[in-house]
């Protein structure tokens, strides 16, 4: 048994090696420059002439998707959700009804405070009656001062309880509305955290509503590239889960930096796509220095293993050279070294 397992062992360490060295793992990546001479041709092929080319730097950092409309929703009083009318990725108007809260009991205390509103207003009508009659007695001293003074003691307390009864009333109706919540404005629901039967008290999250027509990809930048921020600067965002990606302007630049990461906040505007919410990763790239570089076409670049060579026309001879390969740029290739500014390069 412990020969098998020293055997299978053996073999399973052969088999990584073998991929190791294929790989190229034993052996360092040739440099760019070396040369490698082929036979004389009478044809010229198509060439183009190596110049150096002034690109800006570029740097790449890595954000989120936000929204700059976006709305909590909460409950305002305690109530069991009785009805919920959207889900996460609907679309609403604002208005619309979005969760329904049980009203019977606020329904209770506003008939209630109804009642006692009636009564209320029945109570002071009468007291007003009974003030006017006494008003006019005591104005022909038909009555002492205490009567006068009580029947309008008596009539401004009713004028107060029925202005109790109406806030009484109103407070109930503002109560009784907030078991009705609605859309703050146009936009989409983003997630959901409750379902029917839940008890919810006042302040809990219930929903989100975004706007994404108000969609910016938020970015912290390290502070030392504040120079190249500006507001309205052009910059590229991508949204690699949408397969997206813009040319847009940076809106705004938050220039409080954070002081644990060294870093500012950045905003860039994006275009309202399908799918497009609030949470997706993104990328924003900016320019910084303009430096000077050769750029190839990508095509003449040939890759074998971790080879990367190009052909060079040279006193009638197509001399093969290896390359070191930088970034993509569009259809063309950076050669960080290899190649000199006035070579003819092989294109075809």
């Amino acid at each position: 048994m412990k020969q098998k397992i020293i055997l299978a062992a053996v073999f399973l360490i052969g088999l990584i090696l073998i991929l190791i060295w294929v790989g190229g793992g034993f052996h360092s990546k040739v440099p760019g420059g070396r040369t490698y001479d082929t036979k004389r041709t009478e044809v010229k092929p198509k060439t183009v002439k190596i110049e150096m080319t002034r690109i800006p730097g570029e740097v790449t950092v890595s954000g989120t998707v936000i929204s700059r409309e976006i709305a909590r929703v909460a409950s305002k009083i305690q109530g069991n959700v009785v009805e919920i009318k959207v889900d996460a990725g609907d679309s609403v108007k604002k208005g619309d009804l979005l969760v329904r809260l049980d009203s019977k009991e606020l329904a209770e205390r506003r008939a209630q405070a109804k009642a006692a509103l009636v009564a209320a207003k029945a109570d002071l009508n009468r007291a007003k009656g009974d003030f006017e009659r006494y008003q006019s007695l005591y104005e022909k001293q038909s009555i002492s001062k205490k009567q006068f003074d009580d029947i309008t003691a008596a009539y401004d307390v009713a004028k107060a309880t029925k202005e109790r009864a109406e806030a009484a009333l109103d407070e109930t109706e503002t109560q009784f509305s907030y078991t009705k919540i609605t859309a703050p404005f146009d936009g989409i629901v983003g997630e959901r955290a409750i379902n029917v039967g839940d008890l919810v008290t006042p302040g809990r999250f219930l929903l989100s509503v975004y706007n994404p027509e108000t969609a910016e990809l938020q970015a912290p930048v390290p502070e030392q590239y504040a120079t190249y921020l500006k507001e309205g600067s052009t910059v590229t965002v991508e949204i690699p889960s949408l397969g997206l990606k813009q040319k847009t302007k940076i809106r705004e630049v938050v220039p409080q930096r954070d002081e644990r990461s060294r870093t500012i906040q950045v905003k860039a505007i994006l275009k309202d796509v399908p799918g497009l919410a609030p949470g997706l990763f993104g990328k924003l790239t900016f320019s910084t220095k303009v430096s000077q570089v050769i750029l190839i076409p990508r095509s003449a670049v040939t890759t074998v293993g971790q080879l990367e060579t190009v052909r060079v026309w040279d006193n009638g001879r197509i001399w093969v050279r290896n390359v070191k390969i930088g970034r993509t740029i569009d259809d063309k290739v950076e050669v960080l070294s290899g190649l000199t500014h006035g070579e003819e390069l092989v294109v075809e």
